[in-house]
């Protein structure tokens, strides 16, 4: 197989195209070049399966109605205090309030008091804790509610979305911080609070007041999310219809409530996954997304980074599987097909298994498979056919003048190599045809005027004597050649099922006259019943005859030859076998045997043929899908096995 080649280390095209997609596949995943493939296939798995939301969260949502009702935000604390009210005695089992608390209000400084009282009276609301940069790429720095407010919360969670390459929020950090990831996610302490369970966020006293002077921003355990539905497709009432009770009794009992932004010009909109730009999601939903995925364990993991390498390198040279053995349309439209499959199967990952594999390396080397694979491809045949034509040129063919083929000549070089290859094929077309009547010629010209000399020497005693001998060499030597050539020309779909057994007693039959002449006895070890094969009987039974008249030839006189037939266990091969007792051959000569030309003992006197008998014998067992070998050593018995595809085997059982 042509292919690239450094000094002695070569390698075919399948192993060169491997490599180059090997070698892509592990530049575009370490590189990330083309994550933006990766995160549209992620959304579109998320677009493509949505899941009920909870019956047990609810959104009060800032919507435009409240904003009408109770007037422009912000809005005063003692709003806040009211909520918190009129939701006690529903007894909700956690209250995240999104809303930051930063500085005191200046208009009402009762009201924070108001509000620090109603959130220690219901001892389930959770307050966020914003990061934020006071100025473009600027300081991180961490806004805390008012101590005050912190002091009677539940618990305390941060509310940070991460933003990939396109401004789409697909993922969070389970824990950040400045300094040290020490801030649990806000969704997480609404979680922690409605379950009873205690804070995940990993600070002390000393780590709060100092957190402010530190510089880096420090995140840890990055999860995708698992997005339950579009925009809206959580469950939600009016603040203005919580603050006014206007709800039925119990909505909210045993319930996860999430306060939060949801009117288009507070600010508090993310464009995510099942949204995007035409839709954006409110921050708060966006929350309860996240609460849902931890809730349920679906927050998404990314796959270790060596594991998936190793699966993208295995994708990436799967197309070399069906691609030599396809033609070429259907090898680029198996590899189209194949593509769609990884694309579908990644982009569904996260939400059946909550791993996250991204696809695009692989996808671009499958992309370029087909291209590589066919410039591999075109490249080998490029060179046979340089080869070839050479050789051609050089000893049989005259290809045309490349200059004289027209204006362009030259400039598409594979195209003159096709233009040649045409006039060679043409030419050798008019060869078979000066083929085919050299052996009309052999058979009928030749063939017939030594046999009729032959029957004439009969009559005359004294020629006979001279001539008789020359003359059978010769009508021997035509009859060979004739029936290579009819071998090498045999056309296979002619074929008829024959009974294999009773052709090889008859060739057995027919050598019997040459093995009386030298005593010799031939065993017959055949198969009980009938093997059917296809073949020609004619090419057959002269192999068979070749082989047993060859193993006479050679063999000692008052020796045994052993003619064997037999099936393999499954039936579908039938194996002939024919031995003798000779001198043997030497294990160097045997590949020589079945060559043209070829004779077993170069020196013998008994050796008078052309050397066609057994390149006759490998012809016609290739043409019927067979093969023929040789088992011997000097001075060891020498053992021709000729091997064909079985049909059937039928047994007269009766």
């Amino acid at each position: 197989m042509f292919g690239f080649s450094f000094h002695r280390f070569q390698l075919n095209d399948l192993a060169s195209s491997a490599l180059i997609l090997l070698a892509l596949t592990v530049v575009i995943h370490l590189t990330q070049l083309f994550s933006r493939i990766d995160n549209l296939i992620f959304d579109y798995g998320q677009k493509i399966t949505t899941t009920a939301a909870p019956d047990d969260v609810i959104i009060i949502a800032i919507d435009q109605a409240s904003l009408s009702q109770i007037g422009r935000w912000p809005w005063s604390r003692e709003v806040h205090a009211n909520l918190l009210q009129r939701l006690k005695p529903e007894q909700p089992a956690a209250i995240g309030l999104d809303v930051i608390f930063a500085e005191p209000e200046q208009a009402n400084a009762a009201a924070d008091n108001l509000l620090a009282k109603a959130i220690a009276e219901s001892g389930n609301v959770v307050l966020p804790v914003l990061l934020e940069t006071v100025r473009a790429n600027g300081q991180v720095i961490e806004t805390l509610p008012l101590p005050a407010f912190m002091q009677h919360a539940a618990d305390v969670g941060r509310v940070h979305a991460v933003l990939d390459e396109d401004s789409i929020a697909r993922s969070v950090y389970l824990h950040e911080g400045i300094g040290e990831p020490v801030w649990q996610l806000f969704s997480q302490a609404v979680l922690n609070v409605a379950a009873n369970q205690s804070t995940q966020n990993k600070f002390t006293a000393n780590t709060v007041e100092t957190s402010v002077n530190a510089y880096g921003l420090a995140r840890e355990n990055q999860r995708r999310i698992n997005f339950l539905g579009p925009a809206n497709h959580f469950n939600s009432i009016s603040y203005a219809q919580a603050l006014t009770g206007d709800f039925s009794q119990g909505l909210f009992t045993n319930k996860i409530v999430l306060v939060g932004a949801t009117a288009l010009g507070m600010n508090d909109l993310l464009t995510t996954p099942v949204a995007g730009l035409s839709t954006p999601m409110a921050g708060v939903e966006f929350h309860a997304n996240v609460l849902e995925s931890i809730r349920t364990n679906q927050l998404i993991h990314l796959v270790s980074p060596y594991i998936s390498l190793g699966i993208l390198l295995a994708l990436s040279v799967m197309p070399l599987l069906w691609m030599p053995k396809t033609s070429a349309l259907i090898g680029f439209l198996s590899t189209l097909l194949f593509m769609g499959f990884i694309a579908l199967a990644a982009g569904l990952l996260p939400t059946s298994s909550g791993l996250w594999l991204p696809p695009s390396a692989a996808l671009v080397s499958l992309l370029l498979a087909y291209p590589i694979w066919s410039w591999r491809k075109l490249e080998a045949a490029q060179r046979f056919l340089d080869f070839e034509l050479s050789y051609l040129k050089q000893n049989m063919i005259t290809l045309p003048d490349e200059s004289l083929d027209s204006s362009l000549a030259g400039y598409d070089q594979f195209d003159t190599r096709i233009a040649q290859v045409r006039t060679a094929t043409q030419q050798l077309r008019f060869l078979n045809a000066e083929r085919k009547e050299t052996l009309a010629f052999i058979s009928h010209d030749l063939r017939a005027p030594i046999a009729g000399a032959l029957s004439v020497l009969e009559q005359h005693h004294e020629a006979k004597e001279k001539l008789h001998k020359p003359l059978s060499q010769a009508l021997d030597l035509a009859e060979d050649f004739l029936q290579v050539s009819r071998a090498e020309m045999m056309d296979n779909t002619a074929f008829d099922e024959l009974d294999f057994t009773g052709l090889v007693h008859q060739a057995i039959d027919d050598a019997y006259d040459a093995a009386q002449e030298k005593q010799i006895m031939l065993e017959r070890n055949i198969v009980e019943g009938v093997v059917w094969v296809n073949g020609n009987f004619g090419l057959l039974h002269r192999a068979m005859l070749n082989l047993i008249l060859n193993a006479v030839k050679y063999a000692p006189e008052q020796t045994e030859i052993k003619v064997g037939v037999d099936l393999n266990v499954e039936h579908t091969q039938v194996m002939c076998s024919v031995s003798n007792s000779g001198a043997g051959i030497p294990m160097e000569k045997q590949e020589e045997l079945f060559k043209r030309f070829s004779r077993l003992k170069k020196h013998d006197k008994q050796t008078n043929g052309a050397g066609l008998g057994l390149y006759f014998v490998r012809t016609v067992a290739e043409k019927h899908h067979g093969s023929v070998s040789v088992e011997s050593d000097v001075d060891a018995m020498t053992t021709f096995k000729l091997q064909l595809p079985a049909v059937d085997y039928w047994v007269d059982e009766s």
